[in-house]
């Protein structure tokens, strides 16, 4: 998959998605779309392209790119079917949060699975058990310079409830949470690494309403960064 029309033009066949559809999820005009399936437009980037991989069911990576874990070792996007390996990650998805009632979110998974060898599963993750995973993105920008819109982060889910300072997903009433937490006194602060926004307490008497999910093993941009 060399340009990124040909990548568009294969998720919008194996998905049975229309191009006007996909114009109307990234609230975008038709001929803009038109674009990007003609080859006129040779990469997406911001909005554009997180909202494309979302609707299209993608790593952003791959969309922009057509190279990461997402692609075979031609740069095609791998089928749900191809999956073999054991050391797969899988999504974050209703096999854990379908659970809770969610109203709003951090994070909006954008691919499927991530499959690896034992080689680079072992390289990346160590003894850490594939089980134990859940990929997923993360969508807003209130931990932006650490992790960025559309960043693929790993969420150790084998982890639920607080375990030393790092970054967790969690619940807080209806919100599912994707945040840096550390200890203050008696109190637990939860912050976002973008200071445009403020940080703010869990009492002791609060955290009965707080469920943990897993606690951020890694996040993926261009590089891995280890938490």
């Amino acid at each position: 998959m060399n340009t990124l029309a040909d990548r568009i033009k294969q998720r919008l066949s194996d998905l049975d998605k229309t191009q006007a559809d996909l114009a109307k999820y990234c609230k975008v005009k038709p001929p803009s779309v038109s674009k990007w399936l003609s080859g006129g437009t040779k990469t997406l980037q911001g909005q554009n392209l997180l909202r494309a991989s979302e609707f299209l069911e993608c790593d952003p990576d791959w969309l922009a790119s057509g190279k990461g874990f997402w692609a075979d070792t031609n740069g095609n996007a791998k089928p749900y079917e191809a999956v073999t390996s054991p050391y797969t990650v899988k999504m974050l998805g209703d096999d854990i949060l379908g659970q809770y009632l969610i109203n709003t979110s951090d994070i909006a998974a954008n691919i499927s699975y991530i499959e690896y060898t034992e080689e680079q599963y072992r390289r990346i993750f160590t003894a850490k058990n594939p089980s134990s995973l859940r990929l997923t993105n993360i969508k807003v920008d209130n931990m932006s310079g650490t992790l960025e819109p559309g960043d693929l982060v790993f969420v150790d889910i084998s982890i639920n409830r607080y375990d030393g300072d790092g970054i967790y997903l969690f619940m807080v009433g209806n919100h599912l949470h994707l945040k840096r937490l550390q200890m203050a006194g008696s109190n637990l602060l939860v912050i976002s690494d973008n200071r445009q926004y403020r940080s703010w307490e869990i009492s002791p008497k609060d955290k009965s309403t707080m469920v943990v999910l897993g606690k951020v093993l890694l996040g993926q941009s261009q590089i891995f960064q280890r938490f």
